[in-house]
């Protein structure tokens, strides 16, 4: 998968000007790791799989809604992802924790890595929110002492079209995939505006164990929420798709949908600003 990891980095660096500003050594370490990730967008996960896979492997968790997508399930299976319930749902049951433990453990013993989003959902504002999810607490509080905890903080996606900015929901992954394409050649490669991305791994392998072992899953999870959001909100940023295009003023959704509990029919509406 490394050469595919290349090749699909290249295109999306055409979009992207991705940037590892902090950490970019803990991809190059032996054994096993959890990365814990923040989740602006639905792109974020090709990025960051992009950038860790031309290092080493790692198995991403993934929603089953996603991992059973045609052409998507060919390259998930190459991966070995772990699907499981959709997470977006606010699944409580035990066996979407039997699968993850189980998906990691495996991984783990191969000497691969896993690839787990805590808030299980897009973010639905310029900041990460986990609420009461507990996979990444129970896999913390489990995980073997050779498996290092790596904190994943990516900025600069809020406001993507993949993002839940553009249209107040989480956006059809495959629709805006071939909108992508459509801009990726309209663009001739090489004129497409850039959005910057900047990439921080932190090896917060002592600090998670410790704080999973005399926390609660809510303490747990202020915790990564605190990790994410050191720098405060993140400011909406709109980018244009044409070179030739002037820039954008798109209208903000007046709502944004977001879960904030794991029962899926708690929704709440919340508003964001424009900068």
């Amino acid at each position: 998968m490394k050469n595919y990891a290349i090749f699909y980095n290249w295109i999306l660096k055409r979009r992207y000007n991705i940037k590892i500003t902090q950490g970019k050594e803990l991809l190059d370490i032996d054994g096993p790791r959890l990365y814990l990730p923040n989740h602006q967008a639905e792109v974020d996960p090709q990025i960051l799989m992009s950038e860790i896979v031309k290092k080493h492997n790692v198995s991403p968790m993934i929603a089953a809604m996603y991992y059973n997508l045609p052409i998507l399930n060919y390259y998930m299976k190459k991966l070995e992802a772990v699907p499981i319930s959709d997470l977006d749902r606010g699944v409580r049951d035990l066996s979407v924790m039997d699968t993850i433990r189980h998906g990691a453990t495996e991984a783990f013993s191969k000497g691969n890595s896993i690839l787990l989003y805590p808030a299980g959902q897009l973010g639905n504002q310029g900041y990460e929110k986990i609420f009461n999810k507990q996979s990444a607490y129970a896999l913390v509080g489990d995980i073997h002492d050779e498996v290092r905890i790596i904190g994943v903080r990516m900025y600069g996606l809020w406001g993507s079209i993949w993002s839940r900015a553009w249209t107040g929901v989480s956006p059809s992954v495959f629709k805006t995939f071939f909108r992508s394409i459509f801009y990726f050649f309209a663009n001739f490669v090489f004129f497409i505006p850039k959005r910057t991305v900047e990439i921080e791994f932190y090896d917060i392998t002592e600090e998670a164990k410790q704080k999973a072992k005399v926390s609660t899953r809510r303490e747990f999870n202020k915790y990564l929420e605190d990790f994410y959001n050191v720098r405060g909100e993140e400011h909406l940023r709109y980018i244009r798709h044409h070179f030739l295009s002037p820039p954008i003023h798109h209208k903000v959704p007046d709502k944004i949908k977001g879960i904030v509990s794991n029962d899926e029919k708690h929704i709440i509406f919340t508003k964001i600003e424009e900068s």
